[in-house]
């Protein structure tokens, strides 16, 4: 059977093509599977560490023998992994439309606060007794659009890095 069709394999992918392997375990490697929203269950732990024995007998991992410790073997990657991750890693788009979705719902909360920033500055001249709690609700809000500025740029920059 193909590498490619063993359970776990498109998990442990994604890890893979995420993460330089040096000194890890076979507890690193599930750590970052289950960031993925993967099952933890010993059957899904299972195919993931025989993932890791099929990869070091096809060359793609080595076993660190000065590192591994107490029956804790440690995995680093070889050069052969670049040729794997090459071969199935396919960049994630779902990755990409989130972080463009998640620009547009910071972008539709700069209006939204703008809007109200606005609007405070018309309530200072309404009501002037309160016109100084007014202002720092004011000042806290335009805090809150530069927050979201400075992240839209991030993710502009994590696009523009992905593309």
């Amino acid at each position: 059977m193909e590498i490619q069709n063993l359970p776990m394999f498109k998990e442990l992918s994604r890890v893979l093509c995420s993460y330089k392997i040096e000194s890890w375990q076979t507890v690193d490697f599930w750590d970052k599977v289950k960031l993925l929203k993967i099952e933890n269950t010993n059957i899904n732990y299972q195919s993931v560490y025989r993932l890791i024995l099929r990869l070091v007998k096809e060359g793609y991992l080595i076993i660190d023998i000065e590192k591994s410790r107490y029956g804790q073997t440690t995995y680093t990657e070889t050069e052969y992994l670049h040729d794997l991750r090459s071969q199935f890693f396919i960049e994630s788009t779902t990755s990409l439309q989130e972080l463009n979705f998640k620009k547009e719902e910071f972008e539709c909360e700069i209006t939204k606060l703008e809007e109200e920033v606005e609007a405070l500055e018309d309530l200072k001249e309404q009501f002037p007794d309160i016109q100084f709690k007014i202002e720092q609700l004011r000042q806290i809000k335009s805090k809150e659009i530069n927050s979201l500025k400075i992240k839209i740029r991030a993710i502009n920059s994590l696009i523009n890095y992905c593309s």
